[in-house]
């Protein structure tokens, strides 16, 4: 028999959210806590969960393409909400699971138009103010992925800091880059690149911001940071 309640979708997500952290990584955290916090509560928070339909949560990508999230942001909501109502339902709080009725959303690829030289600089230019293009350039020049470069530590570097290993991957610095790690004053910490708010490494979610926040002082237009390092990485910044 179904439990009688009167639970919304934003309390139960917060409670879920609550519960489930001590299990996963603080990356993980990070992500789930900015799906939940930053994208389903803020719109459907007061929804009850017996009337959350799949009209209701279709409206709802509706809702969240209509404020600009990228669809591939939209299929990390979708894949986040359905299980935490598959475990709404396994409560009993819900007869089943509206989520899954609802088509999947399709992650588009998403072809940035790339950025001149002249705005390249630009967002270096405005790291640098931000103090943060150790950071950035290294990112940008390296090829490491993001969750790399935010974890990255002083024993991946080999060989004077020329080099980092990352498992199986092999990636060269250049010249500038290493100059740049060397400005890096040196803490306890075995990170390299730590978040001067909090002094511990950077999150996904925090990494992310950052790079939205460089881009709006730099005035520029939105790039997913993977596709400026591509674009950098081609003409040698």
């Amino acid at each position: 028999m179904q439990k009688e309640n009167t639970m919304t979708v934003g309390r139960w997500c917060g409670q879920w959210f609550i519960a489930n952290r001590p299990k996963w990584n603080g990356n993980t955290e990070g992500g789930y806590h900015n799906l939940i916090y930053s994208h389903i509560i803020p719109n459907i928070e007061s929804v009850a969960l017996p009337d959350l339909t799949e009209q209701a949560v279709t409206d709802f990508y509706d809702a969240l393409r209509s404020q600009g999230l990228s669809a591939r942001s939209i299929w990390c909501v979708h894949l986040l909400l359905r299980r935490c109502m598959d475990e709404a339902a396994q409560e009993q709080l819900i007869p089943y699971n509206p989520v899954r009725l609802c088509q999947e959303p399709k992650v588009a690829e998403y072809k940035a138009a790339p950025l001149r030289l002249g705005q390249i600089l630009r967002y270096l230019n405005t790291a640098e103010q931000l103090g943060v293009l150790p950071l950035i350039y290294t990112g940008l020049s390296s090829g490491l992925r993001q969750c790399e470069l935010i974890t990255l530590s002083w024993a991946d570097f080999h060989v004077r800091y020329r080099y980092i290993l990352k498992g199986q991957r092999l990636l060269t610095l250049n010249d500038k880059a290493v100059y740049f790690l060397e400005q890096i004053p040196k803490t306890n910490s075995p990170h390299v690149f730590l978040n001067s708010k909090t002094r511990t490494p950077y999150k996904l979610h925090e990494f992310y911001y950052l790079h939205k926040k460089i881009l709006k002082q730099a005035r520029l237009p939105w790039v997913a940071f993977r596709d400026l390092q591509r674009q950098c990485m081609e003409v040698g910044i």
